[in-house]
């Protein structure tokens, strides 16, 4: 975990340089349809790694989220959180990745949406991305996602289908 999370923050400037081209408009969350198709970044490390990016609508404002099927909770960078003025929940937990350990806050997630597609209000995982230099930021997790039933990524075309 620790180790996506690294090549997450390494390529946080990358992140926003992507999204710039499609812009930071406000965009309103819509009624949950059975199938969507959603244009994601696909983004190649060094070391052959590729990473999917998709923009998340959070209270209106877009931000870059990267697809985490192998996560089970979906991450918000401290960045974003205070951004956002997201609610803390409770008390501070630790969240243990490979080899490494850390204490992070929980925070209340609502009113977003992916590709017009409204997600689900949930409390997510809030701690700092190593390596992203305070970008705001965040990782979606399967705990978000499997509320689709089926996701596919095409990675040679650039999107995200959910449904």
């Amino acid at each position: 975990m620790r180790r996506l999370i690294l090549v997450a923050g390494l390529v946080g400037s990358i992140l926003l340089v992507a999204f710039t081209g499609w812009g930071f408009a406000s965009v309103g969350g819509g009624a949950r349809e059975a199938r969507a198709t959603i244009p994601i970044v696909i983004l190649k490390a060094k070391d052959g790694e590729r990473l999917a990016l998709a923009r998340v609508v959070v209270h209106g404002r877009v931000f870059p989220f990267l697809i985490d099927t192998g996560s089970s909770k979906t991450l918000v960078d401290v960045a974003l959180a205070r951004q956002l003025h997201l609610k803390r929940v409770g008390r501070p937990i630790t969240v243990t990745g490979v080899g490494c350990s850390e204490t992070a806050s929980k925070v209340r997630l609502g009113r977003w949406s992916i590709g017009g597609q409204a997600l689900p209000s949930i409390v997510a995982t809030s701690s700092v991305i190593a390596g992203s230099g305070g970008k705001a930021f965040g990782l979606l997790g399967s705990d978000v996602l499997s509320h689709f039933g089926t996701i596919g990524i095409d990675y040679a075309h650039g999107q995200l289908t959910l449904g």
